[in-house]
């Protein structure tokens, strides 16, 4: 019985130090795995492109929306009626021929100085109204006029930032524009048209280029 004594006792000794060898191994690989999950959520929090190209964008996105509605806001309450004045347009005649006159474009630059009409069927006499409001009104006032002369020939000559100036007959306004955009297009090519306009006042000017295949655009808001 004594010679088993020290064997039992030896057995044990190893065992206690295996077993603290794999409790010591688990608890390296519990350690191993906590840190390696730490580095990895911080390095894909720091990639997610949600937090660096989403989220911040948006709030980019919202701030800029905000800034915007608040500068037309401003520009909404910064556009005026115009003065009205009733010795404006008093000394255009009521008619041109036939047909009624309801105003006067002005254009310095290139000589221009013509009564527009009410109608285009009166595009032969002088420049008409050909779409939009009534004239110097909120919206997009289109006026036409052949590539004359006595009309709008030297229509190619204007640049962006140019003036003219538009006479309201009956309205006794006058407003200048300034010209922010000259092209060419087709003749069905009808966005010049365009009436949305957010209340603005513009103007827009229509000829045709040589050849009448083609038309020449220039778009004018009030200054």
């Amino acid at each position: 019985m004594k010679t088993g004594v020290p064997h039992n006792r030896g057995k044990r000794y190893k065992e206690k130090k295996l077993n603290k060898k794999k409790i010591f191994g688990v608890i390296c690989i519990v350690i191993l795995i906590i840190v390696i999950s730490i580095v990895s959520y911080g390095l894909l929090k720091n990639d997610n492109p949600t937090n660096q190209t989403e989220e911040n964008p948006m709030n980019t996105a919202e701030e800029n929306d905000i800034d915007e509605n608040i500068n037309n806001t401003e520009e909404q309450e910064e556009q005026q009626e115009p003065a009205v004045d009733e010795t404006i347009g008093s000394d255009l005649p009521d008619t041109m021929g036939n047909y009624k006159v309801i105003g006067e474009l002005v254009i310095d630059k290139i000589g221009v100085k013509n009564n527009i009409l009410s109608t285009v069927d009166g595009l032969d006499v002088s420049v008409t109204k050909f779409y939009g409001p009534t004239i110097n009104s909120p919206g997009n006032f289109c006026i036409i006029g052949h590539n004359y002369t006595k009309m709008l020939k030297r229509l190619k000559e204007l640049e962006v930032g140019d003036t003219f100036y538009v006479i309201g007959k009956e309205e006794h306004t006058k407003i200048t524009y300034k010209i922010y955009n000259i092209y060419t297009c087709n003749p069905k090519d009808l966005k010049c048209l365009n009436q949305n306009k957010d209340g603005k006042r513009e103007v827009t000017l229509i000829t045709c280029n040589p050849g009448g295949l083609t038309r020449l655009i220039c778009k004018a808001k009030e200054v």
